[in-house]
């Protein structure tokens, strides 16, 4: 539904609490017993094992003994938003880790897997290897094993023209004080070896990608996670054996490249790791929390002066209150969703629109256009391609509004618009847009009828790279002209920039010390 500048898609369809328990949890052991070939029966849950363990111990005493006294206060207490303050410091310590690829090779493994205080010996290790030393972190730092999940599975990749292609891979779930699974990837966090760089991830990270999960496990249980990616059938050590001739084709860059954001590419070096994950959470959570849904937070429905008003009223909380990230997060997620969502790109100034650093310029009431916005077969400048509702690519919500498309192109002239959006009677609606529901002040009031007549969000809205099914307002040829306003990828990248510039410019107008 949001802006996807990291390509990773949406993941908050698994659940990753897990679907069925696993009773035999037992992988043969990645290294032999000394001085023999043979291999022992272990049980997966042994490696986040921190019980009493000394070594994880005085790790976390020497991160802690490192923060400054406050936040050593926060570090232990059990007040609200200290559970989410301990991960991120957790997540910061592993960035002073490397990733070791084929450290742990043997002569019977290609993947020996290291318990966690044997990575931290080594200072590093392989996705797996430091996905279980941060799930043990966590653990022995207090964290609930309810909300922690270490996960089997693999990265789908999605080439806009190619084959989809699979990498098996490891990684961390945080369920966060908001109730929200987020994804902690172990090779986004550690330091890289330069040799390890391979230059087809810089391109592969830039596709859309999927986390697929098929198994999750804590220190408790194991589960299998429905799908048609996993043979359910297959006993669980016969799965990890299948894993280990991975390692000859995996690139950890790519894991870690696909994870930069907006806000990243907005605010680094302007906020700390930890303010950054606050704005972040909040963002995250106006994502994929159904049940506070406002289109006013999304620039949806048409309700773009009301979304403004939004971005104004927050931006004023974090200016009184410079602490106050997560009133930041919501206006830069509302600011990045208007450049996605809104048709104001279509009719904006562009600078340098041919260049990789191609934008418009940023949005306010009084900023010219390079047309009035018009929805009929006539474009609204000559330099614009068309908008056109009276087409018939593009629908409406008849059983809100009956109107003809003629009507619709009449209704919003002139005006910045935007895709509707969990209507009532959307005959649009995917699976989680129907569990979705608006206000009942907005759905009910004079105004609302004539937002029927909105095409649908998926037939306009610029989210990702490349256009989804739905889509139907630009272009997805290959290579088009760098400048071209109806091609999908320079749409893309046009948003990208101007929320990145936009969002730059809220926080440094804002922030003051």
């Amino acid at each position: 539904m949001c802006l996807q500048v990291s390509a990773v898609l949406p993941w908050h369809d698994w659940n990753w609490s897990g679907d069925e328990i696993i009773h035999k949890p037992v992988v043969p052991a990645c290294r032999p017993i000394p001085r023999t070939g043979k291999r022992y029966p272990i049980d997966i849950r042994e490696f986040l094992t921190t019980a009493n363990n000394a070594v994880v111990s005085n790790t976390l005493g020497g991160l802690v003994k490192a923060l400054p006294q406050s936040e050593q206060a926060m570090f232990r207490s059990h007040s609200r938003g200290s559970f989410d303050f301990r991960t991120d410091r957790i997540v910061q310590f592993l960035g002073t880790l490397r990733y070791l690829k084929s450290h742990n090779k043997t002569r019977y493994c290609p993947d020996a897997w290291l318990f966690p205080d044997e990575t931290l010996a080594q200072k590093g290790g392989d996705c797996e290897d430091l996905a279980f030393l941060l799930a043990a972190l966590l653990m022995a730092a207090g964290v609930s094993n309810y909300c922690i999940r270490v996960a089997l599975g693999s990265l789908v990749i999605h080439p806009p023209f190619g084959q989809t292609r699979r990498q098996a891979h490891c990684w961390v779930m945080y369920q966060n004080e908001s109730g929200v699974w987020e994804i902690l990837e172990p090779t986004a966090l550690v330091q890289h070896k330069a040799a390890g760089s391979k230059g087809r991830a810089a391109n592969a990270a830039m596709y859309p990608t999927e986390y697929v999960p098929h198994y999750v496990f804590n220190s408790d249980h194991l589960w299998l996670i429905r799908s048609a990616h996993v043979d359910a059938h297959k006993d669980f050590d016969e799965y990890c054996t299948s894993r280990r001739s991975f390692w000859n084709e995996f690139d950890p860059s790519f894991a870690a490249s696909i994870h930069k954001s907006i806000f990243d590419a907005a605010l680094s070096g302007r906020v700390s790791g930890g303010a950054m994950s606050a704005i972040k959470r909040k963002s995250l959570w106006l994502d994929v929390n159904i049940a506070t849904y406002d289109p006013r937070d999304h620039f949806d429905n048409g309700y773009i002066a009301a979304g403004w008003d939004r971005v104004t009223q927050n931006l004023a909380k974090f200016n009184a209150d410079n602490s106050d990230w997560a009133s930041f997060g919501a206006a830069g997620h509302a600011i990045a969703d208007f450049y996605a969502h809104s048709s104001y790109l279509h009719f904006a100034r562009l600078k340098n629109a041919a260049g990789a650093a191609g934008q418009a310029l940023p949005y306010a009431p009084d900023v010219a256009l390079a047309g009035t916005p018009a929805y009929t077969s006539s474009p609204a400048a000559p330099s614009l391609p068309p908008f056109d509702l009276t087409s018939g690519k593009f629908s409406t919500n008849t059983k809100l509004n009956p109107g003809t498309g003629q009507d619709a192109a009449n209704e919003w002239a002139g005006q910045i618009i935007s895709g509707r959006y969990a209507q009532k009677y959307e005959p649009k609606a995917g699976f989680w847009e129907g569990l979705t529901s608006i206000p009942y002040e907005l759905s009910s009031a004079a105004d609302f009828k004539r937002r029927g007549l909105l095409p649908h969000h998926d037939e306009i809205a610029v989210d990702s790279e490349s256009p989804g099914k739905a889509h139907r307002l630009y272009g997805s040829a290959a290579n088009p002209a760098p400048d071209d306003r109806s091609a999908f990828t320079n749409q893309f990248r046009w948003r990208v920039n101007t929320a990145i510039a936009h969002i730059r410019q809220a926080f440094d107008d804002n922030g003051h010390g």
